[in-house]
Protein backbone atom coordinates (compact mmCIF):
# COMPACT_ATOMS: atom_id res chain seq x y z
CA UNK A 1 0.00 0.00 0.00
CA UNK A 2 2.74 2.29 0.73
CA UNK A 3 4.72 1.27 -2.31
CA UNK A 4 1.36 2.25 -4.50
CA UNK A 5 0.81 5.37 -2.33
CA UNK A 6 4.77 6.39 -3.01
CA UNK A 7 4.18 5.77 -6.64
CA UNK A 8 1.20 7.76 -7.39
CA UNK A 9 3.12 10.59 -5.31
CA UNK A 10 5.76 10.32 -7.77
CA UNK A 11 3.40 10.14 -10.96
CA UNK A 12 1.52 13.71 -9.74
CA UNK A 13 5.00 15.09 -9.21
CA UNK A 14 6.21 14.07 -12.83
CA UNK A 15 3.14 15.05 -14.08
CA UNK A 16 3.21 19.19 -12.19
CA UNK A 17 6.58 18.95 -13.25
CA UNK A 18 5.53 18.32 -17.17
CA UNK A 19 2.82 20.20 -17.07
CA UNK A 20 4.89 23.44 -16.03
CA UNK A 21 8.20 22.34 -18.42
CA UNK A 22 5.16 23.11 -21.61
CA UNK A 23 4.34 26.13 -20.65
CA UNK A 24 8.47 26.88 -20.42
CA UNK A 25 8.21 25.06 -23.97
CA UNK A 26 5.76 27.65 -25.44
CA UNK A 27 8.11 30.33 -23.81
CA UNK A 28 11.32 28.69 -25.65
CA UNK A 29 10.04 28.30 -28.59
CA UNK A 30 8.14 32.27 -28.84
CA UNK A 31 11.98 33.50 -27.87
CA UNK A 32 13.53 31.26 -30.36
CA UNK A 33 11.41 31.90 -33.52
CA UNK A 34 9.92 35.98 -32.55
CA UNK A 35 12.89 36.79 -30.89
CA UNK A 36 16.33 34.90 -31.67
CA UNK A 37 15.02 34.31 -35.53
CA UNK A 38 13.72 37.66 -37.35
CA UNK A 39 13.36 36.81 -41.08
CA UNK A 40 14.13 39.80 -43.05
CA UNK A 41 10.81 41.27 -44.92
CA UNK A 42 10.95 40.43 -48.57
CA UNK A 43 12.58 37.52 -48.80
CA UNK A 44 11.35 35.31 -51.40
CA UNK A 45 10.99 31.02 -50.31
CA UNK A 46 14.82 30.47 -51.63
CA UNK A 47 15.88 33.66 -49.20
CA UNK A 48 13.87 32.17 -46.48
CA UNK A 49 15.36 28.89 -46.59
CA UNK A 50 18.69 30.59 -47.08
CA UNK A 51 18.08 32.20 -43.71
CA UNK A 52 17.10 29.22 -42.15
CA UNK A 53 19.84 27.23 -43.03
CA UNK A 54 22.48 29.41 -42.02
CA UNK A 55 20.64 29.59 -38.49
CA UNK A 56 19.86 25.60 -38.40
CA UNK A 57 20.97 24.57 -35.39
CA UNK A 58 18.59 27.40 -33.45
CA UNK A 59 15.42 26.30 -35.91
CA UNK A 60 16.02 22.43 -34.87
CA UNK A 61 15.94 23.72 -31.45
CA UNK A 62 13.20 25.91 -31.35
CA UNK A 63 11.26 22.60 -33.36
CA UNK A 64 12.46 19.93 -31.11
CA UNK A 65 11.46 21.54 -27.78
CA UNK A 66 8.49 23.29 -29.16
CA UNK A 67 7.05 20.52 -30.60
CA UNK A 68 9.28 16.95 -29.93
CA UNK A 69 10.01 17.99 -26.04
CA UNK A 70 6.03 19.32 -25.87
CA UNK A 71 4.93 15.82 -26.78
CA UNK A 72 7.20 13.79 -24.21
CA UNK A 73 6.09 16.40 -21.17
CA UNK A 74 2.36 16.12 -22.57
CA UNK A 75 2.51 11.74 -22.12
CA UNK A 76 3.70 12.02 -19.13
CA UNK A 77 0.92 15.04 -18.15
CA UNK A 78 -1.65 12.45 -19.55
CA UNK A 79 -0.42 9.53 -17.34
CA UNK A 80 -0.79 11.46 -14.49
CA UNK A 81 -4.25 12.91 -14.91
CA UNK A 82 -5.39 9.34 -15.68
CA UNK A 83 -4.52 8.71 -11.92
CA UNK A 84 -6.23 11.47 -10.70
CA UNK A 85 -9.23 10.27 -12.48
CA UNK A 86 -8.72 6.76 -12.18
CA UNK A 87 -11.19 6.41 -8.69
CA UNK A 88 -13.72 7.28 -10.85
CA UNK A 89 -13.55 7.76 -14.63
CA UNK A 90 -16.49 9.19 -16.35
CA UNK A 91 -17.11 8.74 -20.07
CA UNK A 92 -16.86 12.62 -20.81
CA UNK A 93 -13.31 11.72 -19.33
CA UNK A 94 -12.50 8.90 -21.65
CA UNK A 95 -13.37 11.37 -24.16
CA UNK A 96 -10.93 13.78 -22.81
CA UNK A 97 -8.13 11.41 -22.63
CA UNK A 98 -8.58 10.71 -26.42
CA UNK A 99 -8.35 14.13 -27.70
CA UNK A 100 -5.16 14.25 -25.57
CA UNK A 101 -3.40 11.14 -27.50
CA UNK A 102 -4.14 12.60 -30.20
CA UNK A 103 -2.95 15.73 -29.69
CA UNK A 104 0.17 13.97 -28.49
CA UNK A 105 1.20 12.07 -31.78
CA UNK A 106 0.38 15.25 -33.79
CA UNK A 107 2.91 17.18 -31.67
CA UNK A 108 5.66 14.40 -32.46
CA UNK A 109 4.24 13.97 -35.51
CA UNK A 110 4.51 17.97 -36.59
CA UNK A 111 8.17 18.21 -35.24
CA UNK A 112 9.37 14.99 -37.04
CA UNK A 113 8.07 16.31 -39.99
CA UNK A 114 9.60 19.69 -39.87
CA UNK A 115 13.05 18.50 -38.88
CA UNK A 116 13.38 15.91 -41.75
CA UNK A 117 11.31 18.23 -44.04
CA UNK A 118 14.20 20.88 -43.52
CA UNK A 119 17.41 18.76 -43.86
CA UNK A 120 15.71 17.40 -47.05
CA UNK A 121 14.84 20.87 -48.09
CA UNK A 122 18.78 22.09 -47.60
CA UNK A 123 20.18 18.94 -49.81
CA UNK A 124 17.73 19.48 -52.42
CA UNK A 125 18.69 23.04 -52.44
CA UNK A 126 22.40 22.10 -54.18
CA UNK A 127 21.22 20.14 -56.76
CA UNK A 128 17.75 21.02 -57.52
CA UNK A 129 16.02 24.13 -56.31
CA UNK A 130 12.69 23.71 -57.50
CA UNK A 131 12.17 20.89 -55.83
CA UNK A 132 13.68 22.54 -52.78
CA UNK A 133 11.00 25.15 -53.11
CA UNK A 134 8.31 22.44 -53.80
CA UNK A 135 9.51 20.66 -50.72
CA UNK A 136 9.43 23.26 -48.68
CA UNK A 137 6.19 24.55 -48.97
CA UNK A 138 4.88 21.12 -48.63
CA UNK A 139 6.79 20.84 -45.52
CA UNK A 140 5.19 24.00 -44.39
CA UNK A 141 1.97 23.16 -44.64
CA UNK A 142 2.00 19.50 -43.25
CA UNK A 143 3.88 21.13 -40.18
CA UNK A 144 1.34 24.00 -39.75
CA UNK A 145 -2.10 21.89 -40.85
CA UNK A 146 -0.71 18.88 -37.81
CA UNK A 147 1.03 21.17 -35.71
CA UNK A 148 -1.34 24.31 -34.90
CA UNK A 149 -2.83 26.07 -37.74
CA UNK A 150 -5.73 25.02 -36.14
CA UNK A 151 -6.01 23.79 -32.02
CA UNK A 152 -9.02 22.39 -32.61
CA UNK A 153 -7.85 18.61 -31.08
CA UNK A 154 -5.88 20.79 -28.04
CA UNK A 155 -8.95 22.60 -27.58
CA UNK A 156 -11.05 19.59 -27.32
CA UNK A 157 -8.73 18.24 -24.49
CA UNK A 158 -8.39 21.26 -22.51
CA UNK A 159 -12.20 21.82 -22.80
CA UNK A 160 -13.73 18.28 -22.00
CA UNK A 161 -11.05 17.62 -19.38
CA UNK A 162 -12.27 21.05 -17.84
CA UNK A 163 -15.66 19.84 -17.74
CA UNK A 164 -15.18 16.48 -16.10
CA UNK A 165 -12.99 18.28 -14.00
CA UNK A 166 -16.14 21.00 -12.62
CA UNK A 167 -18.64 17.47 -12.34
CA UNK A 168 -16.17 15.45 -10.53
CA UNK A 169 -14.43 18.34 -8.52
CA UNK A 170 -11.28 17.22 -9.05
CA UNK A 171 -7.96 19.94 -9.05
CA UNK A 172 -9.89 22.71 -8.69
CA UNK A 173 -13.00 24.65 -10.06
CA UNK A 174 -11.29 28.08 -10.98
CA UNK A 175 -8.17 25.95 -13.08
CA UNK A 176 -11.22 24.24 -14.68
CA UNK A 177 -13.28 27.83 -15.31
CA UNK A 178 -9.83 28.85 -17.11
CA UNK A 179 -9.80 25.78 -19.14
CA UNK A 180 -13.46 26.39 -20.55
CA UNK A 181 -12.19 29.55 -22.01
CA UNK A 182 -8.77 28.16 -22.89
CA UNK A 183 -10.43 25.17 -24.72
CA UNK A 184 -13.43 27.76 -26.40
CA UNK A 185 -10.42 29.39 -27.73
CA UNK A 186 -8.92 26.48 -29.20
CA UNK A 187 -11.89 25.67 -30.70
CA UNK A 188 -12.20 28.88 -32.21
CA UNK A 189 -9.23 28.35 -34.30
CA UNK A 190 -11.04 26.87 -37.07
CA UNK A 191 -11.97 30.24 -37.92
CA UNK A 192 -8.53 30.79 -38.83
CA UNK A 193 -9.16 33.74 -40.75
CA UNK A 194 -10.10 35.73 -37.53
CA UNK A 195 -6.86 37.14 -35.78
CA UNK A 196 -5.43 36.60 -32.54
CA UNK A 197 -7.45 33.58 -31.95
CA UNK A 198 -4.18 31.71 -32.00
CA UNK A 199 -2.23 33.91 -30.05
CA UNK A 200 -4.94 34.13 -27.25
CA UNK A 201 -5.13 30.41 -27.45
CA UNK A 202 -1.68 30.36 -26.92
CA UNK A 203 -1.21 32.80 -24.02
CA UNK A 204 -4.12 31.08 -21.70
CA UNK A 205 -3.20 27.92 -22.80
CA UNK A 206 0.19 28.79 -21.62
CA UNK A 207 -0.92 30.15 -18.00
CA UNK A 208 -3.48 27.02 -17.55
CA UNK A 209 -0.27 25.23 -18.06
CA UNK A 210 1.08 26.68 -14.91
CA UNK A 211 -1.47 26.00 -12.80
CA UNK A 212 -2.19 22.65 -13.82
CA UNK A 213 1.23 21.94 -12.85
CA UNK A 214 0.66 23.83 -9.35
CA UNK A 215 -1.93 21.86 -8.80
CA UNK A 216 -0.34 18.46 -9.55
CA UNK A 217 2.01 19.30 -7.07
CA UNK A 218 -0.08 20.33 -4.58
CA UNK A 219 -2.45 16.86 -4.90
CA UNK A 220 0.86 15.35 -4.25
CA UNK A 221 0.33 16.92 -0.22
CA UNK A 222 -3.21 16.04 0.01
Amino acid sequence: MAHQISNNTTLLRSGGLAAIGMALCYIAMAVIFFGMLSIPAGLDSAGKIQYLQQHHLLVASGYGIGYLLFGVLLAIVLQALHQVFASSPTALFRLAERFGNVWLVLMLASGMVALIGLQMVFRLMESDPQQALALYNTRNLLTEALGGGIELVGGLWVLLLSISGLQQQRLGKALHVLGLVVGALGILTVLHTLPYLKDAFGITQLIWFIWLGISLLRATKA
